[in-house]
């Protein structure tokens, strides 16, 4: 049958009018964070989603929210309950909310290197999935907060010389509280995005964070004195809401594994060089950085060590705080002695 011109070419104007073949819009899985942009939690995690996209045909991506534009960590936990959003990049008080055996990887002095935070972190991976597991979350992987250290206004090179002082408290953590209360210490609970308007408004005299953050967080401007004394390792979480997670095909779910596994590993390495860093930057614009004695940095030490029954069994499991400790006994290299 032919089709006459004027046929053809209505036809034709009809066919336009029809919608072609188009590629199905990716599944994004929406996820917060307090990190700030330019920060390397923030270009790992944008890394990760550009890897997802392209390894899944564009199936599969993240819709990432950073610098707290979803709430603190307390609110970013409550909209992943209720399913407003389906991942975290959690840091400090959101990975022990979530799970508080993490507190026994966050006691002073446990750790002296990264070799043994890797070590015991590598090893007790599959106990705190176990763990958040039974709190509707799937642990992707550790990110690196990093060494904590003390940043004050006034020189602090003991326990002594912080008594009389204002010093922050992460809002919520025990083990802080634990420890300024048994010290003496006057502290003030407050959440991270309240801590430098505390340090503008003299609410408070003392800080603690890694370097790198103390700048990224700009608590570095209110401040006069770092303490060199590494206190304590804090990590980071990646979670992912349980139901999310289950939902997914099996291959997509393997794909986030296998890409948080190498994307985590670039940003701890990259978050370890950026610290050490900091503290040339930090001497830079003008903190001077104060070193305890040795007799004072035992003395530290022996505080951790009496507050530890008000910890043990009560902020985290005995079984938690064993575990870690069985696994730096087993470190293949013989730690240096702790305070």
């Amino acid at each position: 049958m032919r089709f006459s011109e004027p046929m053809a070419l209505l036809l034709w104007c009809l066919a336009l009018l029809v919608p072609g073949p188009t590629l199905a819009e990716p599944r994004l899985i929406k996820l917060a964070t307090l990190a700030p942009e330019n920060n390397n939690w923030l270009k790992a995690l944008r890394a990760f989603d550009a890897d997802l996209r392209q390894l899944s045909d564009q199936a599969l991506g993240l819709k990432i929210y950073p610098g707290g534009v979803q709430g603190d960590e307390e609110v970013m936990l409550r909209k992943l309950r209720v399913g407003q959003l389906h991942a975290v990049a959690f840091g400090g008080l959101g990975v022990s909310q979530t799970c508080p055996d993490v507190g026994a990887l966050e006691i002073p002095f446990t750790f002296r290197s990264y070799d043994e935070v890797d070590w015991v972190l590598e090893q007790a991976l599959p106990f705190y999935q176990r763990a958040y597991e039974q709190q509707g979350l799937v642990l992707l992987g550790w990110l690196d907060v990093g060494f904590i250290h003390i940043l004050s206004q006034q020189p602090i090179r003991s326990a002594a010389d912080a008594r009389g002082l204002k010093v922050w408290r992460l809002e919520g953590e025990p083990i802080t509280r634990v420890l300024f209360g048994r010290a003496g210490m006057t502290s003030v609970p407050l959440s991270i995005p309240d801590v430098l308007m505390g340090l503008q408004t003299n609410l408070i005299d003392v800080v603690y964070a890694s370097p790198s953050a103390a700048i990224a967080l700009q608590w570095f401007t209110r401040v006069r004195y770092l303490t060199a004394l590494p206190i304590n390792y804090t990590p980071g979480a990646l979670l992912v809401d349980q139901r999310t997670f289950a939902s997914l095909p099996a291959d997509q779910q393997n794909l986030l594994r296998q890409l948080a596994e190498k994307h985590l590993r670039q940003q701890r390495a990259q978050n370890r060089k950026e610290n050490g860093e900091a503290l040339k930057v930090l001497e830079g614009a003008g903190i001077t950085i104060v070193t305890p004695a040795t007799g004072e940095i035992e003395g530290f030490g022996q505080l951790v060590q009496e507050s530890l029954p008000d910890l043990v069994g009560k902020a985290f499991s005995q079984e938690a705080y064993d575990l870690v400790h069985a696994l730096l006994a087993a470190y293949p290299q013989p730690p240096a002695a702790r305070p």
